[in-house]
């Protein structure tokens, strides 16, 4: 239920996903949730999902020197078909690969067969030189035999750029209209965003929007099925060709990353088929009844057989991008290694699979798969996911569980050392070799991670900032004792080496200053005005945690139980990568209280 609505205008500190961090002029911070106009609904903190789309419009201002080889542009200008032009160009805009496609336009014709047309023309920028954009431009642009042009800039030329993806917003881009609802959950929801970005404060573009903008040239119209082929993949499909080099491009990354993680690269290539409308396939191309029943249901098959040490692997799947990602990481495992391993490893690496992008260690998964996992009880135990040998590979619900366990094996440091030789050796299925053999020993605090994990999870969440620290040794202070620990703003919970004893009182203080944004302002242990960036701690004892409790510069304390005293800095779990900067923090007895 709305409960007001409210306006915001201000800075951006950080976009994260659906959720764009927004800093008034008074140094609030607000949290808001923002609908992107390629989804259904947005994804609230509790988990639910509501469908509230916002109206977004994000434009950018730049100089023409701010312009980057290998961008696309658009402008007009008087073109003839020699590829000659008159006048200069004094407007452009900047297109991404959602936009038309690169090419020319004719908007009127010249008189004459030698005379200038005025034309719109989106291409593919080279370099900008003594006041000229060199351009590229398809060969069959239907207007001239030119496939680079050399087009003169006004002095005073000008760059813009207009789009409904609030992710291309960095921090320190200015928001000059929010209007938003604050519903009686506590989540504040978007319904009119406005940013202006310039050149300094726009967001890299996503691993998809790049994929688009280095393919747009190509046609994306539906093609007959043919062969497309890479390095490592040969498919008959039906598929545009913009969209067939973009997921070749995908796997070619993904198969780049698996052959360095695991260090084997896959002996042979995945084939098979990529069906986008099955009813233009021709009779009898098709020739596995189980491929075709996935490709109606809108999903996919990797088909793994072996002679020998000779493996195939040969794909059935619809055009989902992230369907084909997931059955060609089971077709890399059977060739690299001769099979899958178990059923849960086998579904949680090829869930991985689907997800993975080149140097992201972040969680960057389908929102309703988290919202799943956070909010079914009872959780999963480990050894309801980690079953030997193979099962029935089950529901999404099923694949989820298997994911979060790989997820958090192959990224917690604590673990992640032993689960790439575990992996190899089911694949190859070597004798002895099984989840409680390898992980048997540290089971408790595994499963406590594993808690922590779903508990804290969402898109952004880096496994690795926040493994709990086994290590450190704990020691009560005893007498004047007293200690000091560095706080980093980068990790999660981090080990004081403090034994707290019940009911004894305990001073803290701490100095310095730290970021929770990548270009945010510092604060020191008492955060902003909504507690961000906070000193904050918790006890530990026997694989259970307190409740968080504030800290700030300077505490004094009652211990309400015996336990370990671990400190962080107040953030949401999922933001803490872009964080810098660490705390001093003292601590000791109260005096009096000795």
């Amino acid at each position: 239920m709305v409960q007001e609505t409210i306006s915001i205008s201000g800075t951006v500190e950080s976009v994260s996903g659906n959720v764009l961090v927004v800093k008034d002029e008074t140094g609030r911070a607000y949290t808001v949730r923002v609908q992107s106009m390629d989804k259904q609904s947005v994804r609230l903190a509790g988990g639910q999902f509501l469908r509230s789309p916002a109206k977004i419009v994000v434009t950018g201002s730049y100089v023409v020197d701010d312009l980057k080889a290998g961008q696309n542009i658009q402008f007009q200008c008087r073109l003839n078909r020699l590829g000659r032009t008159t006048g200069e160009v004094a407007e452009i805009s900047l297109v991404t690969g959602n936009d038309d496609a690169n090419g020319i336009r004719v908007l009127e014709v010249g008189n004459k067969a030698s005379a200038h047309s005025t034309c719109e023309i989106v291409a593919e920028l080279s370099r900008v030189t003594n006041g000229r954009l060199v351009v590229k431009i398809p060969a069959n642009n239907g207007f001239t035999r030119k496939s680079t042009l050399s087009i003169p800039t006004a002095k005073d030329a000008t760059v813009g750029f207009i789009s409904d993806d609030f992710g291309r917003a960095g921090a320190g881009a200015k928001v000059t209209k929010l209007v938003a609802v604050r519903l009686d959950t506590g989540d504040i929801v978007a319904k009119t965003l406005e940013i202006e970005i310039s050149n300094k404060t726009t967001a890299r573009a996503s691993v998809d929007d790049a994929l688009l903008t280095k393919y747009r040239h190509l046609s994306d119209e539906p093609h007959k099925p043919r062969l497309i082929r890479s390095q490592h993949y040969a498919f008959m499909t039906d598929i545009s060709e913009r969209q067939a080099r973009i997921i070749l491009d995908k796997l070619e990354t993904m198969v780049g990353i698996l052959s360095q993680y695991f260090g084997q690269a896959p002996n042979g290539i995945v084939e098979g088929f990529i069906v986008r409308d099955l009813a233009g396939w021709p009779d009898g191309l098709l020739t596995e009844p189980a491929g075709i029943a996935k490709i109606q249901g809108e999903a996919g098959i990797c088909f793994n057989s072996s002679l020998g040490n000779r493996h195939r692997a040969v794909l059935y799947s619809c055009d989902d991008h992230g369907v084909i990602q997931h059955e060609c990481t089971h077709g890399f495992c059977h060739l690299a290694f001769g099979s899958t391993g178990p059923t849960w490893l086998a579904e949680g690496l090829a869930e991985m699979g689907q997800y993975w992008k080149f140097d992201k260690r972040a969680v960057d998964i389908n929102p309703r798969v988290i919202a799943y996992l956070q909010g079914h009880q009872p959780k999963r135990k480990l050894r309801e996911i980690a079953v030997p040998g193979r099962v029935d590979p089950g529901t999404w619900q099923d694949y989820a569980w298997r994911w979060a366990l790989c997820h958090l094996l192959a990224n917690n440091p604590n673990y992640a050392d032993r689960f790439k030789p575990l992996a190899i050796a089911l694949m190859k299925k070597q004798k002895g070799a099984s989840f409680e053999v390898v992980y048997g020993l540290t089971a408790q605090q595994l499963a406590f991670e594993y808690e922590l994990f779903l508990d804290q999870l969402d898109n952004g969440y880096r496994a690795d900032l926040c493994a709990w620290q086994w290590n450190r040794k704990f020691s009560p202070l005893a007498g004047k004792r007293r200690t000091q620990v560095k706080v980093s703003a980068l990790l999660g919970w981090q080990a004081t080496g403090v034994q707290l004893d019940t009911g004894a009182s305990y001073d803290l203080a701490a100095v310095g200053n730290w970021k929770i944004a990548k270009d945010g302002g510092e604060y020191d242990a008492d955060g902003d005005k909504i507690g961000r960036g906070q000193l904050v701690a918790v006890i530990y004892n026997n694989f259970k945690l307190s409740d968080p409790f504030p800290i700030g510069k300077l505490k004094s304390f009652v211990s309400p139980n015996h336990g370990q005293l671990f400190l962080r800095c107040q953030d949401d779990w999922n933001r803490l990568a872009d964080n810098a900067g660490e705390l001093m923090v003292h601590i000791r007895r109260t005096p009096s209280a000795q």
